[in-house]
């Protein structure tokens, strides 16, 4: 296979370009568009929207524990429903658990 010429790098970087300004346009768009489906770290599950104008009403639940027995999988479901209950932000989460 023969080297690319520096016309055909030249024509590359103009179709690099030109895809470039199509992805931020596209950016641009979708951050202007309030969104009605919100995905996070949590595996994509939607979490319910938080009251800012009052705190949120923590139920007497205890944090479960994981005694290395079990499936790891049943102790993050287990987990993820007790931060959903609480009404937990993400970024509150693994100060949370500790």
């Amino acid at each position: 296979m023969a080297e690319p010429t520096i016309k055909d790098l030249m024509e590359m970087m103009k179709s690099f370009q030109t895809e470039l300004s199509s992805v931020k346009a596209n950016m641009a768009n979708m951050q202007d568009k309030p969104s009605s489906s919100s995905t996070n770290s949590s595996g994509g599950r939607e979490e319910p929207p938080r009251d800012l104008d009052r705190p949120p009403r923590f139920q007497k639940l205890d944090f479960p524990r994981f005694d290395g027995t079990t499936d790891p999988m049943l102790f993050i479901n287990k987990c993820e429903s007790y931060f959903r209950q609480q009404r937990t932000m993400a970024e509150e989460r693994v100060w949370m658990a500790s």
